[in-house]
């Protein structure tokens, strides 16, 4: 093996080491009987609203409210710019963003990448560039690992899917074709919960009031 090769397995077991001291306060969230939300987009609920710092776009949009993502069919999608697996993951996760999302399917991908080093916005961008990302990315917090990334396995290429009732529909890490073939399935799944309303309609007007409930 190279020693690059080694270095990225060396840094990814690093990474995975920080993330498990980061999840410990969010564990208990992650069992069966609570399944994990976005954040509600007026406040209520359980989880609480969390900011993610974006790359600089065309846009120029610096930051997203994760509940702003409530209401479609969204991954998120962990990932570091200089691991190996990330790099043949990433160009799938574009594809299948092409496929579903003039269907409502969105992805916000997340850098584990130090925020702090200067370096890491570089080598994000470039990440981004190889696997033609066009959907946003920024950086993630210690709030996403501990409430959505899996408390016993912080590996990553790491993905998250959520319907659009907010609730996690599936967490996947690292990539293969059983794992595309169940990522695809439980998209197409929860795009079919998805009410179709077509635009102009009373109810396209309507804002959507309901609440999921904790059991």
């Amino acid at each position: 093996m190279s020693k690059n090769w080694f270095k990225a397995v060396f840094n990814a077991g690093l990474l995975s080491v920080v993330f498990a001291l980061m999840v410990v306060a969010g564990t208990s969230r992650l069992g069966v009987q609570d399944i994990p939300e976005l954040p509600m987009a007026d406040g209520s609920g359980d989880t609480p609203e969390m900011l993610i710092d974006l790359l600089p776009t065309a846009t120029g949009q610096a930051q997203m409210k994760l509940s702003s993502l409530r209401g479609k069919v969204v991954m998120l999608d962990m990932f570091w710019s200089q691991c190996p697996h990330c790099e043949e993951h990433a160009p799938h996760i574009v594809e299948i963003y092409n496929q579903y999302r003039q269907r409502g399917f969105t992805v916000l991908g997340l850098a584990t990448d130090p925020k702090d080093d200067k370096a890491s916005p570089g080598r994000v961008k470039a990440f981004m560039a190889k696997a033609k990302i066009t959907y946003p990315v920024g950086y993630v917090t210690n709030e996403i690992v501990a409430y959505y990334s899996n408390p016993r396995d912080h590996g990553v290429p790491q993905m998250v899917l959520f319907g659009a009732d907010g609730k996690m529909a599936l967490r996947e890490i690292g990539w293969n074709e059983t794992i595309s073939k169940k990522v695809k399935e439980a998209i197409e799944a929860q795009l079919g919960k998805v009410p179709t309303v077509k635009p102009g309609s009373k109810a396209s007007a309507k804002p959507n009031h309901n609440k999921t409930k904790h059991g």
